[in-house]
């Protein structure tokens, strides 16, 4: 403070006040973008471009992303399959490759009931070239019916389901729009291999839990990176329909693909774990 500021002071006057250097306007474009980020991760506001989504139009309200896996780039990665499998957790049946139907559902609840709705329906199958990743995804309310009717093609035939706690909640839920929209899969009655409870035959007492992550990491050593929790896939549908914010429906999408990818892995390696096999009650001589 200089000899003029002080004297200024003391006779009741306020000093002039600093003249600020202007704002540097790099800084500035950068305390903006700072503060949009912000906004939206508090969800705020939406983004201003959202990132098309993948795959193509299959009906009014419903896309179909597909993707192929090659069976050369399986065998190079030790994911090669047998054309029929035998598995200890059902040692009478013989089930042909091209047969099965590993399927996962994205929904708006974790809860069941008539107001659940499966918005992302994911299904892995084999043909001669390799596996065929297909994604059905309701963009709007008026998919649904074409929803249904995909999931009844896919169940078409000799299908044998594979999933994870499938046979608890996906089928019910899909069960429940079947009858809502006056459609029939006969999803109960066909072939289903629900690995959840040969991962709980075997490792329920060794293991933390027996969810799919678990399983997937204490049978294959593989830790996902950074996958949106399944939690979270209710509200990221949620805000696509009020928005058009495609940023977390796209990171539910890749939830979606890794599940599927797991459950192919988990099941390859439970064919070898005979401890999935059915528990034999022993009958005692009379």
């Amino acid at each position: 403070m200089d000899l003029r500021q002080r004297l200024g002071q003391l006779s009741g006057r306020r000093p002039a006040p600093a003249t600020l250097p202007p704002p540097d306007p790099e800084w500035a474009e950068r305390l903006g973008r700072l503060r949009l980020l912000a906004r939206e991760r508090s969800g705020q506001v939406a983004d201003s471009r959202p990132a098309d989504l993948p795959g193509q139009e299959l009906a009014p309200g419903l896309r179909l992303h597909e993707v192929r896996v090659s069976a050369l780039r399986l065998k190079l990665a030790g994911l090669d399959l047998p054309d029929v499998l035998r598995a200890p957790w059902d040692p009478d049946l013989a089930v042909p490759l091209e047969n099965l139907r590993l399927f996962d559902t994205e929904t708006s609840g974790l809860c069941g009931g008539v107001g659940l709705k499966v918005f992302l329906l994911g299904v892995l199958r084999w043909d001669s070239e390799g596996w065929v990743m297909r994604q059905y995804l309701m963009t709007s309310p008026c998919g649904e019916a074409a929803l249904v009717d995909a999931w009844v093609g896919e169940c078409a035939g000799a299908a044998h389901l594979v999933s994870y706690n499938g046979k608890s909640f996906d089928v019910p839920a899909m069960r429940t729009l079947e009858t809502l929209h006056g459609r029939e899969s006969g999803s109960a009655a066909i072939g289903h291999w629900d690995l959840l409870h040969p991962v709980r035959r075997a490792f329920r007492s060794a293991w933390p839990n027996c969810k799919l992550t678990t399983a997937e990491r204490m049978l294959l050593g593989k830790e996902r990176g950074l996958d949106l929790p399944g939690s979270e896939a209710p509200r990221a549908w949620r805000v696509y329909l009020a928005t058009g914010q495609t940023r977390d429906l796209l990171r539910v999408m890749q939830h979606n693909r890794y599940d599927l990818e797991a459950l192919l892995r988990v099941m390859r390696a439970l064919l070898n774990v005979p401890a999935s096999a059915p528990r034999r009650t022993r009958v005692r001589a009379a």
